[in-house]
């Protein structure tokens, strides 16, 4: 262990150039931890908030990398995509296939269009989760926070991950089809894309574009799922308080000269029962505390997030039936086995990507109704009265859960998922129908 904090030491020159918490040291569990991932892809590639004053010559740089990233991997692809359709407009199957594609990758950009539109919400959480509330406090809360913040980084990485492995079957599959189609159908006024040079060049930028591409889909599609991961660890902490409170409150009485309710009475001139009481209704007070400001943070949470995510079950289900569609197209499909696979591989990511979300939103739902029972499994019967009151009133405010809605219409949950999935089958079944 000591080999590796050295070696490790020796890198940290490369810190700046990786993810907040690559090399970074975790020991102040700073929230960045969070969204470190997503954020540094998204300064990557000139997506994050520019910063810097529009006096500044810096400002400008940003801006003109961010056009031209988005020209590569927004504009030029959508164009191309967008006159493959109209020239094809005739045949079904094959407009089901360039659709697909469109839709799929337009939706992340209406989705970065509303990151960027939600910029002063987004902010305010970032900076909202460096609240006093939200920082761990005993050495339970630090294990409890960890956790939340590996399953954030774990969800981002590897879901990108899979994407990009997922594109990279696309990339090869003109290499079994003889190069006689691209990547992504896509067609240009003016000149042939299939015709040499002219196909080596959209090949290159097809390379480029697609793991790009993939990427900021990922961060649009995670960056909510470790909001509401970082919900979940705060309300995990609060449900090891209220299980613990007596505990906390020892801890507290042993450590504090004099209680936090009242600095000008001294503990040590209390009996025991007179000093714990003190102790157990500031920690009851600290909760409460806890408790308001998970519930504000969620409530910001879905204000910042609810018209994209409203996109984004939408626009799946139409992506969804549309690969559907494009499956059934294919003729012989023993003689396009890459093809075939690239299509099972892409609605697998399709489905994963909506079911994060909604995982995560689920998770939320179950994780606030149990602080009931965390508050009842507290031990409440050796408090006093008027602390026993309080957690009754505490229990009656949790009967209602928190949650994250899509739109104020869809509510983030595997109920919703499973919806989406009949909605887009029953889409499809139609679809099938009119095909024949």
């Amino acid at each position: 262990m000591k080999f590796l904090r050295e070696y490790m030491k020796r890198l940290s020159f490369l810190s700046r150039f990786l993810p907040y918490g690559v090399l970074d040291s975790w020991e102040d569990l700073n929230p960045r931890l969070y969204h470190g991932v997503h954020i540094y892809w998204l300064k990557f590639y000139g997506l994050w908030y520019n910063m810097h004053p529009k006096s500044s010559i810096l400002f400008w740089i940003h801006l003109l990398y961010a056009i031209a990233v988005l020209w590569l991997v927004c504009f030029m692809p959508g164009i191309g995509e967008v006159v493959y359709l109209l020239k094809r407009r005739d045949n079904i199957g094959e407009i089901a296939e360039g659709l697909y594609l469109f839709l799929s990758e337009m939706y992340t950009y209406i989705k970065l269009s509303a990151f960027w539109l939600k910029r002063k919400e987004i902010m305010g959480l970032l900076e909202y989760l460096h609240r006093d509330e939200f920082k761990a406090k005993e050495v339970e809360h630090r294990e409890i926070l960890k956790k939340s913040i590996n399953t954030a980084r774990f969800v981002m990485t590897y879901y990108s991950t899979m994407c990009v492995g997922a594109v990279s079957v696309g990339i090869l599959m003109p290499l079994a089809e003889q190069f006689e189609v691209l990547p992504t159908n896509v067609e240009y006024p003016y000149f042939d894309v299939y015709k040499s040079p002219a196909y080596e060049i959209i090949y290159i930028h097809h390379i480029y574009y697609k793991p790009a591409t993939c990427i900021i889909d990922g961060v649009m599609d995670t960056i909510l799922a470790a909001f509401i991961a970082s919900a979940i660890g705060q309300i995990n902490v609060l449900s090891f308080n209220l299980k613990n409170f007596n505990l906390l409150a020892e801890r507290r009485r042993q450590k504090l000269p004099y209680t936090s309710m009242n600095m000008n009475i001294n503990i040590m001139n209390m009996n025991f029962e007179e000093s714990t009481r003190y102790c157990v209704r500031a920690v009851f007070k600290d909760i409460i505390k806890h408790h308001n400001s998970i519930l504000r943070y969620v409530s910001q949470i879905e204000r910042a997030f609810s018209l994209a995510s409203a996109l984004q079950l939408m626009l799946s289900a139409m992506v969804l039936c549309l690969v559907g569609i494009q499956f059934l197209s294919i003729e012989e499909p023993s003689s396009h086995p890459i093809q075939i696979a690239w299509m099972a591989i892409y609605l697998t990511c399709m489905l994963i990507e909506v079911f994060i979300i909604c995982w995560f939103g689920d998770e939320l739902i179950w994780k606030s109704w149990e602080l009931r029972q965390a508050a009842f499994e507290a031990p409440w019967p050796t408090t006093d009265p008027k602390t026993a009151m309080f957690i009754i009133i505490f229990m009656e405010r949790c009967k209602r859960p928190l949650r994250v809605t899509a739109g104020k219409i869809f509510t983030l949950s595997l109920d919703t998922y499973t919806n989406l999935i009949n909605w887009a089958y029953k889409a499809f079944a139609v679809m099938r129908k009119m095909k024949k």
